[in-house]
């Protein structure tokens, strides 16, 4: 059946997945922060730089910084490193979050 001579055809719409709305928030390499919570134990700044260095590489991380709280029970490591792709960050998140002392992620 053909369109009426005044009625605009409507164009089919296009299904986005989710996996490529995620891809495309950021553009690859980039600088990337990642913060992690994590009790204060001996050990866990350690674990969370070498983890960094082999799976980022030295030369691909700009800072880390370390916070304890008020009471010194947590820590907080604040990393901003460069991220290769999302399949990288999605490593390290699973890493450190796998990790028994380790209680968040950002």
């Amino acid at each position: 059946m053909a369109p009426k001579k005044n009625q605009v055809k409507k164009k089919p719409k296009k299904i986005v997945k989710k996996e490529e709305v995620q891809e495309s928030l950021f553009q690859f390499p980039c600088e990337f922060p990642l913060k992690i919570m994590a009790h204060n134990k001996e050990g866990i700044e350690a674990f969370v730089r070498e983890t960094l260095e082999k799976k980022v590489g030295k030369k691909d991380i700009i800072e880390i910084s370390v916070r304890e709280s008020r009471e010194a029970n947590y820590i907080s490591i604040t990393a901003i490193i460069i991220a290769k792709s999302k399949k990288q960050l999605d490593e390290l998140y699973t890493l450190f979050s796998s990790h028994e002392d380790i209680k968040m992620v950002l």
